[in-house]
Parts: C-alpha cells; sequence; structure tokens
C-alpha cells in the first residue's frame, strides 16, 4: 500500500500514445510499439500483478524506477 500512495502522483503516465485501444492498459503489444526496446522479461518485471497488462500504477513505478522513459517527456 505505501508504493502505492508513493506513486500516485504520477499514477497518469499511462497516455493514449501507449494505450491505443483505449482500455487504461497497455499490452506488451502496445508498450512495444512506444518502446522498443521493451523485451519480454522487462514487460514482466513491470507487469507486477501478472495480469499480462500493464495499469497507470505499474507503468507509473516503471518510469520512477528508471525501467522506462517519462512518455510525458518524451513525447
Amino acid at each position: 500500500a505505501a508504493l502505492a500512495t508513493s506513486f500516485a502522483f504520477s499514477a497518469s503516465a499511462m497516455t493514449t500514445d501507449i494505450d491505443t485501444d483505449g482500455d487504461g492498459m497497455a499490452s506488451f503489444a502496445e508498450l512495444q510499439v512506444f518502446y522498443p526496446d521493451v523485451t519480454e522479461m522487462l514487460f514482466q518485471e513491470i507487469d507486477t500483478d501478472s495480469d499480462g497488462l500493464v495499469n497507470d500504477e505499474e507503468m507509473a513505478i516503471a518510469v520512477e524506477l528508471g525501467n522506462l522513459a517519462d512518455p510525458e517527456s518524451d513525447a
């Protein structure tokens, strides 16, 4: 819970450039279009709940940890 609250400020890390189907989450394919260097292994690390999708919270944590560049600053 502490992690969730500490990253709440950047929970809007998911952009429409990444989330092309508008479901509020990014699949591996969607994430790879925006971040071509993302491997399946890195995707699995980012997808902390292992549901096969990266949600806003997971995306914000990945950006905060430096696993992904901030989509807002790279857009």
